[in-house]
């Protein structure tokens, strides 16, 4: 009886959990609907295509499709594309002219994910969407991309005289993706380059602790690095 009892709680807890953490979306799930792309490509019409081509594809700004595109924002989520354009775009539009609404920018990001082949769905993307919603390519999620700004987390330690590393590592992750510290281990490592751009963070100090480091991945076979932005101390301790 007594184990029954444990394994219908550790079963609730699991249910629990599992609605707690709803699971990840992706432009590959139909994130916008028909009518709203229709509406972003006037927009975008108006504003952007004398720039970016009416077809995306560049001419006196860079193109808005392809695999240059995607491999720029992929594995992050929407809302850093929306951002971005909200913020920046049209380039040079003055400082005194008249705002243009948040919606229509919105609409223009669901007519570039239609241009880029993704599939819409039924219902409209909201801003509150935004944050929850990965870009990827069309084969899905993959492993971040060289030269992307991530977050890892591992233990750290000095393989030799300044030259620190990040061992039993996460896999990187886009900066703004993580809303919290990954907790668990990897297996991973990554050497640490550009120290210089922490000197408040005193490395021997930390040595054998589980720390946090932001910064742009370098892919290189049997050589993968950060170049560091940022680092900071997630745990005493290395342990999980």
């Amino acid at each position: 009886m007594i184990m029954r009892t444990l394994i219908l709680l550790l079963f609730s807890a699991q249910i629990v959990h599992s609605q707690s953490e709803p699971p990840l979306r992706t432009v590959l799930d139909g994130v916008y609907s028909d009518a709203q792309a229709t509406r972003g490509k006037d927009f975008y019409t108006a504003v952007c295509s004398a720039c970016h081509g009416n077809a995306l594809e560049g001419v006196s700004a860079p193109a808005l499709t392809g695999t240059r595109f995607i491999e720029r924002w992929r594995e992050g989520m929407l809302e850093p594309i929306y951002d971005f354009i909200r913020e920046r775009m049209p380039f040079g539009r003055p400082a005194n002219a008249k705002p243009i609404p948040d919606d229509e920018y919105l609409d223009m990001l669901t007519y570039m994910l239609k241009v880029n082949g993704y599939p819409s769905g039924a219902n409209e993307l909201t801003p509150l969407l935004l944050e929850g919603v990965m870009f990827v390519g069309k084969n899905g999620p993959q492993p971040v991309p060289d030269g992307a700004l991530v977050v890892v987390a591992g233990c750290l330690s000095e393989a030799r005289e300044d030259v620190w590393i990040l061992s039993s590592a996460t896999e990187p992750v886009r900066s703004r993706t993580l809303s919290e510290p990954e907790k668990r281990p990897g297996n991973l490592t990554f050497r640490l380059a550009d120290l210089e751009a922490v000197p408040e963070f005193e490395f021997a100090a930390h040595r054998g602790q589980k720390v946090q480091a932001k910064g742009y991945l370098v892919r290189q076979p049997n050589a993968e690095r950060i170049s560091l932005t940022a680092i900071e101390r997630l745990d005493a301790r290395c342990e999980p």
